[in-house]
């Protein structure tokens, strides 16, 4: 699937250089250490701050880049896609409870699925009607922007204290989404670039990259899962995740199906599976420790790698337009939520005050920026949807994100106060970050 999104690119350390030149070794390692500092410091300031640490981070990056355009590392999609997304999305899909996202899994799988399409179809009608984009920009516009970024949500949730249920939802939604939107951005720009797709052509493409992505990643997670049952030993069993994660994307991408939906199913299966039947507790203990920490240590440079590659000087020409962008994207989300959401969970209706709260939710990043650095250069008006994607992407990590614990905590106090009607307890002892993680508030 990911090969339909990169034209010829390299995958630099870090991103680091043009695609005309090597930078040296040295340069990609100083480069990381100085993210390193950057993301201890940062770390250190923002528990003196009311602001989420991925927010922080993508502030301190885009600050650092504006101050020094040679500090700007030169971000690929391939960076985002086979180094920084595998591993993020392995740790949160591992940690996911197949019992209760069983309980959610249709409002989930029509979040996923025709929430994308819900939300691709507002942006690109709404971006052709306000923005003045043509057709083409609007749809690819819309497809970038479509699927809600677990590298931002996960970050901020799993340390709100937020009802189980709520937190499983939205981190469930935004997991299968990147799956289903990528799919999709792929499909359109299949369809915007070589001169159409007819719809059934689409829905076939669609069911073979998602559903061979999920078989795929099913597959290796039970294989895995028998193969820890085999052998008590932390390091080679370590090494099995790590073969989930990274292992499974490649060969999705070799086999042309859906990378990041193999990545989620594979995690699912071995977090589950696995966990529970082939791995001591000691293992256990490990594997939370050492992805615990990958996690915290990709999220750091993911965002400031973010804030780092945004083009300021172009989003504040563009402010308008930008803001608008940002405007129909929450749009968008809001149709696609307050539409599927009754639909989809009738049994076990969700409170109001939470259906407010994952439309919030829906922030933007990595998966974003990848989409959109994928597009080929030269092409009318690819320039202008790159600015509205970077704004877009900066705009709900800082609003959205600076803002969501506050509006978690007033959305969700009377539902404690009353039981939350149903609700779950607050998952106040899940999913704790590794020693040293600031605490997002």
């Amino acid at each position: 699937m990911t090969r339909l999104l990169h034209h010829g690119g390299h995958l630099a350390l870090l991103g680091l250089g043009g695609p005309s030149a090597e930078e040296p070794l040295d340069v990609g390692v100083i480069t990381f250490a100085a993210l390193l500092v950057a993301a201890v410091v940062v770390s250190l300031l923002v528990r003196r701050l009311p602001v989420p640490y991925v927010t922080a981070l993508a502030i301190a990056g885009a600050a650092l880049g504006t101050i020094g355009s040679q500090l700007r590392p030169h971000v690929t999609s391939s960076l985002i896609l086979f180094i920084v997304l595998p591993g993020l999305l392995f740790e949160s899909a591992f940690t996911l409870d197949w019992g209760r996202l069983r309980r959610d899994l249709v409002p989930v799988v029509l979040l996923a699925t025709a929430g994308v399409a819900v939300t691709m179809a507002v942006i690109a009608l709404l971006g052709h009607e306000w923005l003045g984009l043509g057709i083409p920009l609007a749809i690819l516009l819309g497809a970038a922007v479509a699927p809600t970024d677990p590298v931002a949500v996960v970050a901020v949730f799993r340390r709100l204290g937020v009802p189980r249920r709520l937190a499983t939802l939205v981190e469930a939604e935004s997991l299968l989404n990147d799956g289903t939107g990528v799919v999709a951005f792929g499909i359109a720009l299949a369809a915007v670039t070589g001169g159409g797709l007819g719809v059934g052509d689409a829905v076939l493409s669609f069911v073979r990259l998602a559903g061979g992505g999920i078989a795929l990643g099913f597959a290796i997670g039970v294989v895995l899962s028998r193969l820890t049952r085999r052998i008590d030993d932390q390091q080679v069993e370590l090494t099995y995740t790590a073969i989930g994660a990274y292992g499974t994307y490649v060969l999705a991408d070799a086999l042309q199906v859906s990378g990041i939906l193999a990545v989620v199913a594979a995690a699912i299966v071995l977090g589950n599976y696995g966990r529970s039947h082939g791995m001591s507790e000691r293992t256990r203990a490990a594997v939370d420790v050492v992805w615990g920490y990958a996690a915290f240590l990709l999220n750091s440079l993911i965002f400031l790698l973010i804030g780092l590659s945004e083009p300021i000087p172009d989003i504040l020409r563009n402010l308008g337009p930008v803001m608008a962008a940002a405007a129909i994207t929450l749009v968008a989300r809001a149709a696609s939520v307050y539409l599927l959401l009754p639909a989809g969970s009738r049994r076990r209706a969700l409170p109001w005050r939470w259906r407010h709260l994952v439309v919030w939710s829906g922030m933007r990043g990595a998966v974003a920026i990848a989409l959109i650095l994928s597009l080929p250069s030269g092409v009318p008006g690819i320039a202008q949807v790159r600015t509205l994607v970077y704004g877009v992407v900066l705009v709900t990590i800082v609003v959205q994100g600076g803002t969501v614990a506050p509006l978690a905590r007033w959305l969700l106090a009377p539902a404690h106060r009353d039981g939350g009607r149903g609700a779950d307890p607050p998952q106040a002892g899940a999913a704790r970050p590794p020693d040293g993680a600031p605490s997002v508030r």
